[in-house]
């Protein structure tokens, strides 16, 4: 959206704006050559049908940020020529446009990630099948174990799709001495995690958008750097398809992200202490199980 507060600043605003709505143009470009690998695959031909209508999707929405850029070009080139009530509608109606294109965008765009995510997972299960006889592997990232709930766990980011929430790592003594200055303002210590550190797992979906909207946070936020550093960042990270969004939300900086960054790309995640990172999926299904629930959800 354009945030307009003169003309002299509109220019900036303009070029800002476009350069978020082409971030989001990557990313769809990034889903369709995603896509075209499953189209392209043996292994991955019953999910033909499905593919091309995220690719459909796809092209609805980059015909949607191509026509926001269209206006954002022609709003460039004439508004030096617009009375101030003429500006103020013309932006007014875009920004009415704007958010009711990416409100649809980020629905089509979490469905296509989502559609990536399951043929990703039954990929993996293909591969394994072919193990025959070795020892079955489990991710050092995750857990198939479901803990019992306590949100009192110090200096640990906790992804769980089973309770459908991310938990920001915290100081436990920190939050303790918090609470204690700001009696009234929470019920109890969980209160104020709850309030001040979870979030519901959407927040966080996209995941390519979510990526993007760390990033420029951290830089732009938590760093107080400049926007440029802060978009740089962002395109950066947005096709970092294994980079969680939570993770860049947990770091307090560029640097504690850059380590974890090292990690992940070195595959040594131990090696990062600057917090824990606990994930609580749900335990796997079987594929009939998967296939029994497909075919449930159809009829």
């Amino acid at each position: 959206m354009i945030t307009y507060s003169t003309k002299e600043n509109l220019v900036d605003d303009i070029e800002a704006e476009v350069q978020v709505l082409n971030s989001y143009l990557m990313i769809q470009t990034s889903l369709t050559n995603q896509i075209s690998v499953f189209i392209n695959s043996a292994v991955e031909k019953p999910y033909l049908d499905d593919a091309i209508i995220n690719l459909n999707r796809i092209k609805q929405n980059i015909s949607m940020l191509k026509n926001l850029l269209d206006i954002l070009e022609n709003l460039k080139s004439t508004f030096e020529f617009l009375t101030d009530s003429g500006l103020d509608t013309y932006i007014k109606d875009y920004n009415s446009l704007y958010t009711n294109n990416i409100s649809t965008i980020f629905a089509k765009t979490s469905d296509i990630e989502k559609f990536i995510h399951d043929v990703s997972l039954e990929l993996v299960d293909v591969v394994k099948e072919k193990k025959v006889g070795e020892e079955e592997s489990t991710s050092v990232n995750y857990t198939n174990t479901e803990v019992a709930y306590n949100s009192l766990v110090d200096n640990t980011l906790v992804i769980s799709e089973i309770r459908n929430q991310v938990i920001l790592p915290y100081n436990l003594e920190n939050i303790k001495l918090y609470f204690n200055n700001h009696l009234g303002e929470f019920e109890s210590i969980e209160d104020l995690i709850k309030k001040n550190y979870t979030f519901p797992l959407s927040h966080f979906k996209p995941a390519s958008i979510a990526r993007f909207r760390e990033a420029y946070n951290l830089i732009k936020n938590k760093e107080k750097g400049s926007r440029f550093n802060a978009l740089s960042l962002a395109f950066e990270l947005l096709v970092n398809y294994n980079l969680h969004p939570a993770i860049i939300a947990a770091c307090k900086s560029i640097d504690e992200l850059d380590i974890y960054l090292a990690c992940l790309e070195e595959n040594n995640l131990e090696s990062f202490k600057k917090f824990n990172i606990k994930y609580e999926i749900p335990p796997a299904t079987n594929k009939k199980t998967k296939k029994e629930n497909k075919l449930y959800q159809l009829t």
